[in-house]
């Protein structure tokens, strides 16, 4: 092993005996270092025993002429916490600290020589928004660094008056948007925007949508939109809210999320049932069915007992005529089954009656789509914008089941105008955000015209109820809302005239042929 072999591997034991004590360590090597040492130091790293813990990046440079090749190495991965080794005095410690694939680093420290001669290396790191940014912290030693924080210190303690250039699109309520009574740009990110940069003494400057009019999409490697203008380092960060995708978690950083918004589908409601049809809503069709058979059979029995028992009809209908205020004959099967029908009666009446409160009180629908089984046996198609978002991809996605079981019923419109004016003619389901999308509706539609559905990662649906679709009161209540009692009393009306006049034009006719028949002769 030769004396720069064995100065490395001094190095990382000596790492692993303070400052990433417990810690794997990850190389990434120079590829102008010779080969004995490449295969020296992964051998270290081999045997070395890593932990749980997320791993330290140790980058070891060589020389001037490679760096930049080794940096170029390094954009396949994810930095949180990393350490430069630099063997070339000739490299100047604030270009290498100010690379762009280190500006997010978290925890970040740099060992360099301070002279062409050997000696002690010194220990810097980069504060990325204070001037001077460059931060000594002191010669490498086990002794000096004898902890975590005292290697990598907070690289973040204050921004020091920086302003930051915010990607944003202000059309993004409840989050972010322009409210017109006051021309103010507001919303919960902006509030907690104005928190940070009072805590943390910063300023910014936002942009009112993306320059190309999408929210943030890969295509080809690239991303568009505004996380593309995140990722080609033209803005700092953006305070919009968007939908957590592998893809983008694993490119760009996320705060920590401040709320959980779910994916839904918004239906057009269907019009209210009839108001004719309160006359029988009180009871569903089972019990008008068994009401129906009951009568039938109990006007069975009296036509049978008439027949075989061989009595008159003035006989068998004995037990009606207390039902219809007249006396009855003194038995007692007519008092008892009188008495039953009377009870029956009372129960049902009053069931209906109070079935009836609820009716008047509760407006009535068309059975409505609660499920995504429903929705995908029924004719709606899926609509959303397309403006480069995580759930056009997902729409687009086909190897996803559910989208695979709608293939052909996806339709993406230009803007959001096109797919509500879809919405509102029945024919389309919204794809969105429950907290933008209740928003939207509720701008462009009048209170309680829509409902959603929800549905968990597992395709399973759990129906949404907007607030007030289908809890709201009717009011007070008016004759509209008898329509089916006064059809029926109408009904009976003009049965009664027509008996009437029919008996009476029967007793004419009789009488007529009373007076006029020739008498009896003897």
């Amino acid at each position: 092993m030769n004396e720069k072999t064995r100065f490395l591997v001094e190095i990382l034991e000596q790492l692993v005996r303070s400052g990433a004590r417990n810690r794997s360590l990850q190389l990434h090597l120079d590829p102008s270092l010779p080969a004995a040492t490449k295969d020296a130091l992964m051998m270290w790293s081999n045997a070395y025993n890593p932990s749980l813990v997320a791993p330290l990046h140790v980058v070891i440079v060589m020389s001037y002429s490679s760096f930049s090749i080794t940096f170029s190495n390094l954009v396949a991965y994810t930095f949180s916490h990393l350490l430069l080794v630099n063997l070339e005095f000739d490299l100047n410690a604030t270009t290498l600290l100010m690379q762009p694939i280190l500006s997010g680093v978290r925890s970040l420290a740099l060992l360099t020589p301070v002279s062409a001669k050997p000696g002690p290396l010194a220990t810097y790191t980069l504060l990325p928004f204070c001037s001077p940014g460059l931060q000594y912290l002191g010669d490498w030693s086990q002794h000096t660094f004898p902890t975590w924080e005292s290697l990598f210190p907070d690289r973040f303690p204050s921004t020091c008056r920086a302003t930051f250039r915010l990607a944003t699109w202000i059309n993004d309520e409840p989050f972010l948007y322009h409210r017109q009574r006051d021309n103010k740009t507001v919303g919960v990110s902006v509030t907690l925007l104005h928190l940070l940069a009072n805590k943390l003494n910063f300023s910014y400057t936002m942009t009112t949508r993306s320059v190309d009019g999408l929210w943030g999409s890969e295509e080809n490697g690239e991303w568009n939109g505004l996380l593309g203008m995140i990722q080609h380092t033209q803005y700092d960060f953006t305070i919009n809210s968007f939908l957590h995708t592998e893809d983008r978690l694993a490119t760009f950083d996320v705060a920590e999320p401040i709320t959980y918004n779910e994916v839904a589908v918004f239906l057009q409601k269907p019009a209210a049932l009839p108001k004719w049809m309160n006359l029988v809503r009180p009871f569903p069709i089972r019990i008008w069915a068994l009401l129906t058979a009951t009568l039938l059979l109990a006007s069975g029995c009296f036509v049978l007992q008439a027949k075989v028992g061989g009595r008159g009809w003035n006989a068998d209908l004995g037990p009606l005529r207390a039902i219809l205020g007249q006396s009855s004959p003194c038995l007692t099967e007519p008092r008892l089954f009188g008495g039953l029908w009377l009870l029956i009666c009372f129960v049902l009446t009053a069931a209906y009656t109070s079935n009836l409160v609820g009716v008047f009180t509760k407006p009535a629908f068309p059975p409505q789509l609660t499920t995504l089984s429903q929705l995908l046996n029924s004719e709606i198609r899926l609509t959303t914008p397309d403006v480069g978002t995580a759930l056009v991809e997902f729409l687009k996605d086909e190897n996803v089941p559910i989208i695979r079981a709608f293939r052909g019923r996806v339709d993406l419109y230009a803007n959001e105008n096109q797919c509500v004016a879809a919405t509102a003619r029945g024919t389309h389901g919204f794809v969105g955000s429950t907290t933008y999308t209740n928003l939207l509706f509720a701008r462009k539609f009048k209170k309680n015209e829509h409902e959603a559905l929800g549905y968990t990662d597992e395709g399973k649906s759990v129906g949404k109820g907007v607030d007030g679709v289908v809890t709201g009161g009717m009011g007070p209540l008016t004759t509209s809302h008898l329509q089916g009692h006064f059809s029926l009393l109408s009904l009976a009306w003009a049965l009664s005239i027509l008996l009437f006049l029919l008996e009476t034009i029967h007793k004419k006719s009789c009488c007529h042929s009373l007076t006029t028949s020739p008498p009896i002769s003897d």
